[in-house]
């Protein structure tokens, strides 16, 4: 077990972040009863002793979400509760409870926070869940069969599909990275794009899928494609996607799939840069250096090609071979004035 002989009632969020969690009905009782559960869930860890479910559920009211509400609170809070906070998610698990069951599975696989591992019993959570439906828990266990035993393909494919049908839009992600790479399938493309292609429909609208389809579109033969894969880049990016905002981006600034606009370019390499995405770093750079569809700003130029180079890697390289040459243009001009 993490060491918790140092931890205190403190762990629990302060009055402001309290009230926001009741604001947003993260949490919905008194502090007081969060206080009483938490001292009494230290006390049991600190002293070596079992916490009991029905203690818990008498101070917690019977309201056994709530349990699972307040480890997540915790968490929130400090890293540093991860003890307690596993606890109460194993509490709720007792009581019943299935997203406190798989919160704990989740602790329980990873080790967050300094926690114990232990994948075997995290996996038989994740697969107790599975077959009661839990959309997270089949995505998290087809997810562990394709590292663990890729000759079970089918059934990784089964349970990425079932949660796919729940709403969970990664699970198509997932299925059409498998067929785009050849991942414990054949290639197929096809297939690739027809799951991308079910991230983006029935209310789900996964930036990741979007991208990957604006990626299939980008055919430069075909202007359609081209407007298209526009259009799908162009929301990913609204979804905060640095790399769709990139190629949001170039296609501004190169007016494929939508007129030409290098303001908007500038605009869209700026929320990518911003993100540390690198090549459009240098193109920011370049833009200011210029003047491309802004205002030529010197400074501007050396502080993007200053985080390009940061970053490194062959384009880091050639961002402060640019720099270099920049700083050198500049003092030669100071020089000369």
């Amino acid at each position: 077990m993490a060491d918790v002989q140092w931890l205190s009632i403190d762990i629990l969020p302060i009055d402001e972040q309290f009230l926001q969690l009741l604001e947003h009905k993260q949490l919905k009782k008194d502090m007081s009863v969060y206080k009483e559960v938490i001292q009494y869930v230290l006390h049991q860890l600190q002293t070596d002793k079992d916490v009991k479910t029905a203690r818990v559920m008498k101070i917690i009211g019977q309201d056994i979400p709530e349990i699972t509400a307040l480890g997540n609170a915790l968490l929130q809070n400090s890293k540093d509760s991860a003890p307690v906070a596993q606890e109460l998610y194993r509490q709720a698990m007792l009581a019943g409870d299935d997203q406190g069951s798989f919160s704990y599975a989740s602790m329980l696989y990873r080790g967050y926070g300094g926690t114990p591992t232990d994948e075997e019993e995290a996996t038989k959570l994740f697969s107790r869940l599975s077959k009661k439906g839990h959309p997270y828990a089949q995505m998290n266990l087809a997810s562990i069969i394709m590292r663990s035993h890729p000759q079970r393909v089918s059934d990784a494919i089964q349970l990425y599909e079932l949660a796919g049908k729940s709403g969970v839009s990664d699970a198509y992600m997932e299925l059409g990275r498998m067929y785009r790479l050849g991942y414990g399938v054949h290639q197929d493309h096809q297939k690739a794009k027809h799951y991308f292609q079910q991230g983006t429909e029935n209310g789900m609208s996964n930036p990741r899928c979007h991208f990957m389809l604006g990626v299939y579109c980008s055919s430069p033969e075909n202007e359609s494609d081209l407007r298209k894969a526009f259009q799908h880049f162009q929301v990913a990016a609204a979804k905060g996607l640095p790399e769709a905002q990139y190629n949001v981006g170039l296609r501004y600034l190169k007016g494929q799939g939508v007129d030409a606009n290098p303001y908007n370019a500038a605009e869209f390499f700026t929320m990518a840069s911003l993100q540390d995405f690198q090549i459009a770093q240098v193109n920011l750079a370049n833009m200011y250096l210029h003047g491309n569809g802004i205002k030529k700003d010197m400074n501007k130029a050396s502080y993007w090609f200053g985080k390009a180079a940061a970053l490194g890697g062959t384009i880091g390289n050639e961002a402060k071979s640019q720099l270099v040459q920049l700083q050198a243009k500049e003092s030669n001009t100071c020089a000369v004035m």
